[in-house]
Parts: C-alpha cells; sequence; structure tokens
C-alpha cells in the first residue's frame, strides 16, 4: 500500500471520521428538537450547511492542487459523456417519485427533510446556492479527491468508491435512514457517472441539477401537507 502524506490524511480522517460524526450528531439534536417542539430555523441549518461544504470544498480543491489534479478537467467530454449525465439524471429524477411512494403521508410529514424543504421563493434561491456548493464540493471530494487517494491505498478503484458512497450516506444521516439508503444508490450513480465520462464535471451539473429539482419537489410537498393537516380544536 502506498504512505499517505499529511494533507491527505487530515482530508481523509474529516470525510470518514468528522464529517459523519457530525452528520450523526446533527441528527440526533435536530430529532430530539423536533419532538420537543423547538426545532431551529431552516436558514440557521442551511448556512450551516454551506459553511460545512465550503470546508469540503477547500480540502478537496487544496489536495488535488498538491496531486496535479483538476477537478474541472473536461479534457474529452463530448456528445457520448453529455448523453451518459442526461441519463443518469433521468435515473436520479424516477427515484424522487419511488421513495416517495414507500412513505405513509404521516412518515412524510414527520419526515426531517419535509420540515427543512423550502416554503418560499427566498427559501428555494439559498437553495439553489446551496444546490450548486453541494454539487462541486460532494462530488470534487467523495468522487474527486478520496477516490484518487484511495485507489493506490486499496490496489483498486472499487473498493475507494465503496468506501466513499458509504461516507458519502452517512453524512446525510439528518435526512433519516431510509434516504440514506437511497443516498448510497445515488452515490453509486454519480461513481459510474465520472467513471464513464471521465471528468467531475458532468457529475457535479448533475448533482446540483438533481439537488435543486429535489428541494423543490420537497417544498411543495410540505406546502400541500402542512395546508391539509387538520386544523387543532380551539
Amino acid at each position: 500500500m502506498e504512505r499517505l502524506n499529511l494533507a491527505s490524511f487530515i482530508f481523509l480522517v474529516v470525510l470518514f471520521v468528522l464529517t459523519p460524526r457530525a452528520a450523526l450528531r446533527s441528527a440526533r439534536q435536530l430529532r430530539q428538537a423536533h419532538a420537543a417542539g423547538t426545532p431551529p430555523p431552516r436558514s440557521r441549518i442551511v448556512l450551516s450547511t454551506m459553511f460545512a461544504l465550503a470546508i469540503l470544498w477547500f480540502l478537496a480543491a487544496m489536495n488535488a492542487v498538491a496531486m496535479g489534479s483538476n477537478v474541472f478537467s473536461v479534457d474529452g467530454v463530448g456528445i457520448r459523456e453529455v448523453c451518459i449525465g442526461v441519463v443518469a439524471f433521468a435515473l436520479l429524477l424516477a427515484a424522487i417519485p419511488i421513495t416517495r411512494a414507500m412513505r405513509s403521508p404521516e412518515e412524510t410529514r414527520r419526515r426531517m427533510l419535509t420540515s427543512l424543504a423550502p416554503r418560499t421563493r427566498s427559501e428555494f434561491a439559498v437553495f439553489v446556492a446551496l444546490a450548486i456548493l453541494a454539487g462541486i464540493a460532494e462530488e470534487s471530494a467523495y468522487r474527486g479527491v478520496a477516490v484518487w487517494i484511495l485507489t493506490p491505498v486499496f490496489g483498486g478503484s472499487v473498493p475507494a468508491m465503496l468506501l466513499s458512497a458509504m461516507a458519502f450516506s452517512v453524512a446525510h444521516a439528518v435526512q433519516g435512514g431510509k434516504t440514506m439508503a437511497m443516498m448510497f444508490g445515488v452515490a453509486i450513480v454519480f461513481h459510474l457517472l465520472v467513471y464513464l465520462t471521465n471528468t467531475l464535471v458532468i457529475a457535479m451539473v448533475v448533482h446540483a441539477a438533481y439537488d435543486v429539482v429535489a428541494a423543490y419537489a420537497a417544498g411543495k410537498l410540505a406546502k400541500a401537507l402542512e395546508s391539509s393537516a387538520p386544523t387543532p380544536a380551539v
């Protein structure tokens, strides 16, 4: 196995230890806050998520530069690669109604992601910025730098991809167990997309677009559930 340098080691600790621990702790705290009827403002959660993604992007970018790699490389990208990206986007969109059908209305109403979904145009605009940042930072980190570092360590890219997919899944713990399982599948789709297109950029675009559509769908569903909820008796 190849030895890791200090920058790579710090990056892996952040990605595979600190980020999952923070995500699990945040999920527990949010559940407790919602159970107590004192949920934090959505804006605070979104801003803290954006801050964490910015740190992740910084660490990934620094490691990529040190490795002599370019996370925005589009060498060799053509119609074939764009078409593969369109197919991947369609597969991800198809998963939205499927996962929604797996939950009862009451389960959906209690779901953490429903409570975090944007309701207003201004909230949705912030979510668009969050989606773009997530697309760039998470693809650079999980599908890019992590795989580049771990592939020579494991002697192959498959173990590196699987480990990265698991870490990506746990990083979304705040959205619930079923969503974590779905995120593992989403991660595999993105890993295959990067492998087939030989670029992170198409995955970044697909990731951001998927997050925007998912946020819009979640917000629309949240407003529908709130409008149909029974009015408490006075």
